[in-house]
């Protein structure tokens, strides 16, 4: 059983090796991260329009699924849509029954990725208007976070300015989850932006993308694992022998079509993948460490409803260019 912080280090993601990739110039990429962040923004929009009380995930999920490849891109992780309690990492399954509820706060977290450069972003819809303040203090904290973003800045002050925002408001900061540097087919590459205030941060460089997310409850207590769902899985960054072919298979898609990125089990079952072969290839890989997997991440209170809003930014000399706004 892993625990939260083994869980969220495994996130730490690189460009998978077997992945041959095309080089572009310095404006080229620009240009790439620019119009990931675009369409980022697109999308969020777009999801948050659809979400109504009754709305099917699964529908949900197809639905930005389908946007995202008829504008001849590749998603960069699943759809995250976290209802309530839920934070992170809930995605539709192939025969997912889950409706939107009447009431709450729904969280819906997207990446696109165009060659590898990604724009990760989110936004939170309050269903029945009861959670306006908690919306507002999360998209303050966002919006205050991004000012500071620039050059030589420690990321551990960031969080601080973060968390007196939203504790000064009577709301609770999730301190388990982090804002996070973005490389080239990397959503999460090692540097953190905490939602708290931390004595040492990661330093910020010029040139470096970063995507910051603050997490806000209603409720003191944190995050916990959902043990018995995971919806999201990434092939592991390293060469994986493997005995029989549905293992094989998933993993060719993995690396290759899925580019090493955060995937569904739905994306194997549309590309041709049997249940049969879904299960025995994904039992294989899991026993032979060939696969990481995102565990759904709710509060430990059930009763907490939680926000979350998200932007992806460049660091340039005079601060943060935010590509998703």
């Amino acid at each position: 059983m892993y625990s939260i912080k083994r869980a969220l280090a495994l996130q730490n993601e690189v460009q998978h090796p077997s992945l041959k990739v095309k080089d572009y110039s310095k404006e080229e990429e620009h240009e790439l991260w620019l119009k990931a962040g675009d369409l980022g923004k697109q999308l969020r929009d777009k999801m948050a329009l659809e979400v109504k009380p009754n709305a099917s995930v699964l529908d949900l999920c197809n639905i930005a699924d389908s946007f995202i490849r008829e504008n001849e891109a590749k998603p960069a992780f699943p759809i995250n849509i976290g209802i309530n309690d839920v934070a992170a990492h809930y995605t539709g399954t192939p025969e997912d029954d889950l409706k939107i509820p009447k009431k709450g706060v729904v969280k819906i977290d997207v990446g696109v990725s165009l060659e590898g450069y990604i724009s990760d972003t989110a936004t939170s819809v309050d269903l029945d208007g009861s959670y306006s303040k908690l919306l507002e203090v999360n998209q303050k904290a966002l919006d205050e976070a991004i000012q500071f973003m620039r050059p030589g800045a420690d990321t551990g002050s960031i969080g601080g300015i973060i968390e007196k925002i939203v504790t000064d408001e009577g709301f609770y900061p999730i301190r388990e989850l982090r804002g996070h540097s973005v490389e080239r087919f990397a959503v999460h590459a090692g540097k953190t932006v905490p939602n708290v205030r931390v004595e040492k941060g990661d330093k910020v460089e010029l040139g470096e993308v970063f995507a910051i997310e603050p997490f806000v409850s209603t409720h003191p207590g944190g995050l916990g694992q959902d043990y018995s769902k995971v919806n999201i899985f990434r092939v592991a960054p390293f060469k994986v022998p493997l005995r029989t072919k549905p293992a094989k298979k998933i993993q060719k898609l993995a690396i290759h079509e899925f580019q090493g990125l955060p995937f569904a089990e739905r994306w194997l079952i549309e590309k041709g993948v049997t249940r049969p072969e879904l299960k025995m290839g994904m039992m294989e890989l899991r026993k032979v460490a060939g696969i990481q997997e995102y565990h759904v991440l709710r509060a430990t209170d059930s009763k907490a409803v939680i926000s979350q809003f998200e932007h992806t930014m460049i660091i340039e000399e005079s601060g943060a260019k935010v590509t998703t706004i």
